[in-house]
C-alpha cells in the first residue's frame, strides 16, 4: 500500500525530489507502517528533516513530483517533464556508465542491474549536480564472452577525467553491490579506477597502429 502524488499516479517513494507547498524537498524515507496501516514520510527542506504520516493511498495535494532537472512530470512517468522544451539543455554528468542489457548479458545479471545502480546513485546523492554519474542501458557491445559488460565514458568537455574515459569492465553482474559503490566514490572524487581496482576487472582493447 502506498500514498500517492497530486497526480493520483505515481506513489511516493524514497530518493524522490518534489515541491512541497511551493518549495523544494527531497523524500529521505517513506515507509509503510502496517500496524496502523499509514505511510511515514519524511522530506528535508533547507537542510532540516520534517515528517508527514498519512494512511494508506491517500493524495497529497500538495506534493508534486518533479524529475532530476526540478521539472514537474507526466504523471506515470520518472523524467518526462510536463512542460516540454525542445531546445532545453541535457542535464549535466560527470560520467556516463552503458551496462549491456542484450540477452546474455542481462540473462546473466538475473535482476536489473542499471535500475539497482540508479538507486544506489540516488542513496549517494550521485544523481544530479556537478558529479552527477548517468546510467544508461545499451544493445549489444559484441564482447559477449565478458558478460555483463559496462562501459564508463567521463565527460571530458567538463570535470570527467581522461584516464577514467573509454575503459571497460568485465563480468560486472558479479560485482557486490558494495563494488559499485566503491566505483561511484572513486568516480566522484576523481579516483582513477586503474589504480584502485584489480586489472582483472578491466577489458583490455587492441589498439590498430
Amino acid at each position: 500500500m502506498c500514498a500517492f502524488y497530486e497526480n493520483g499516479v505515481d506513489k511516493i517513494k524514497q530518493g524522490d525530489l518534489a515541491l512541497y507547498k511551493n518549495k523544494r524537498v527531497k523524500i529521505t524515507q517513506a515507509k509503510h507502517i502496517k500496524t496502523s496501516k499509514t505511510m511515514f514520510i519524511e522530506y528535508k527542506l533547507e537542510d532540516k528533516l520534517h515528517t508527514l504520516s498519512v494512511p494508506y493511498k491517500t493524495v497529497i495535494k500538495e506534493l508534486v513530483k518533479l524529475n532530476e532537472m526540478g521539472q514537474v512530470t507526466v504523471a506515470g512517468y520518472e523524467c518526462k517533464p510536463k512542460d516540454f522544451d525542445a531546445n532545453r539543455a541535457i542535464m549535466h554528468y560527470k560520467y556516463q556508465i552503458y551496462i549491456c542489457d542484450d540477452k546474455r548479458c542481462a540473462n546473466a545479471a538475473k535482476s536489473d542491474r542499471a535500475k539497482e545502480l540508479r538507486d544506489i546513485l540516488k542513496s549517494m546523492e550521485l544523481n544530479q549536480g556537478k558529479d552527477r554519474i548517468k546510467i544508461s542501458k545499451s544493445k549489444c557491445f559484441g564482447a559477449c564472452r565478458y558478460r555483463q559488460v559496462a562501459q564508463i565514458n567521463a565527460n571530458t568537455n567538463a570535470n570527467g577525467l581522461v584516464e577514467n574515459n573509454a575503459l571497460w569492465l568485465k563480468h560486472t553482474h558479479r560485482f557486490e553491490l558494495e563494488k559499485w559503490k566503491k566505483i561511484f566514490t572513486l568516480l566522484a572524487n576523481n579516483g582513477i579506477l586503474k589504480k584502485h581496482l584489480d586489472s582483472k576487472d578491466f577489458i583490455e582493447m587492441n589498439v590498430y597502429e
